[in-house]
């Protein structure tokens, strides 16, 4: 009798040692998945922080028209991430029927970059231009000047930019509108009246991203 009590005693134990082991290791498995289940989170919130931290860009543009004409525009423009402000001074020189044109603008430029649109390594910007101060000289085919500062315009580009590491290479068209008015003559009281034209060109240039 004392044999099949002993018996009894080793059989529970054996079993309760089995299932011991059985939920041990079964928390040691939840324990391992768990730990790699936040590690994994921890490392995807970290990617996708890498990838949303924004840029500062840096760009210089330049764009004559053609030689004959003699016009041209120069852009300079900080981003910050995707909004970005610059500034362009337009030059413009040609004679039309004895008479010489020397004008120069200068506006504040706005833009949105579209990033990664193509590719890690594209971007696309969009924007619009507002001219503020300039100035237009006419020397007539008799050399009597006429001047003004009397500017008013605007304009819209757009930009398409090629990344290699830290540089950029960019490629764009400007469109620019303006007009000169109130010219007045330096040697009599004779005006001019108001001169309007409107200008579009290619542009190149290059940038730098951080």
């Amino acid at each position: 009798m004392s044999y099949l009590r002993f018996g009894i005693v080793l059989l529970t134990l054996f079993i309760l040692s089995d299932s011991f082991s059985l939920v041990l290791a079964q928390s040691i498995y939840q324990f391992k998945t768990r730990g790699t289940t936040v590690r994994q989170q921890n490392m995807d919130t970290y990617t996708k922080n890498i990838k949303l931290t924004p840029k500062i860009r840096f760009r210089y543009l330049y764009g004559p028209i053609n030689s004959d004409s003699q016009a041209t525009r120069s852009t300079s423009t900080i981003i910050w991430d995707r909004l970005g402000i610059g500034q362009s001074v337009f030059k413009f020189k040609t004679s039309i029927s004895g008479d010489t044109y020397d004008l120069e603008n200068t506006s504040i430029d706005l833009s949105y970059t579209f990033g990664d649109t193509f590719g890690d390594e594209y971007t696309f910007t969009l924007g619009s231009s507002a001219v503020y101060s300039g100035k237009l000289t006419i020397t007539s085919s008799d050399s009597e000047i006429f001047n003004s500062s009397n500017v008013e315009g605007s304009g819209y580009f757009s930009i398409l930019g090629i990344e290699y590491g830290i540089f950029e290479i960019l490629l764009g068209y400007q469109y620019i509108r303006y007009a000169f008015i109130e010219l007045e003559s330096e040697s009599s009281s004779t005006n001019w009246g108001s001169v309007r034209n409107s200008r579009g060109l290619y542009v190149t240039g290059i940038g730098l991203a951080f």
